[in-house]
């Protein structure tokens, strides 16, 4: 009987091992991402990159938070463009990033 009792307590200790090692997985996984934001680093591919909605842009510009970067070619540039955005087209982006000041945001489009 004394074996059964013994058994009886290792679901249990499973159950809460389970658990605290959840509630860390979480509060780990939140932390790595709260740092990411804080410091993004360099992203591997495209779809690593945030994604803002329009709204999020215009309040971004208009609070001086960000700066609209367009990468299409000069003449569709000069056909419309948003207030206040500037134009390096995407083929000549590489070659000129040095124009560009690392510490603002870009919201490219």
């Amino acid at each position: 009987m004394r074996r059964k009792k013994n058994n009886a307590l290792l679901p249990l200790i499973l159950f809460v091992a389970v658990l605290v090692l959840s509630i860390g997985g979480l509060v780990l996984a939140q932390n790595i991402r709260d740092a990411q934001i804080a410091r993004p680093g360099q992203y591997r591919t495209q779809d690593d990159i945030p994604r803002v909605t329009a709204d999020e842009a215009y309040q971004a510009v208009t609070n001086g938070e960000g700066v609209i970067l367009d990468v299409r070619a000069e003449a569709q540039f000069e056909a419309i463009r948003a207030e206040g955005s500037i134009n390096i087209p995407l083929a000549e982006l590489e070659a000129r990033l040095d124009e560009l000041n690392p510490d603002t945001w870009y919201l490219t489009i």
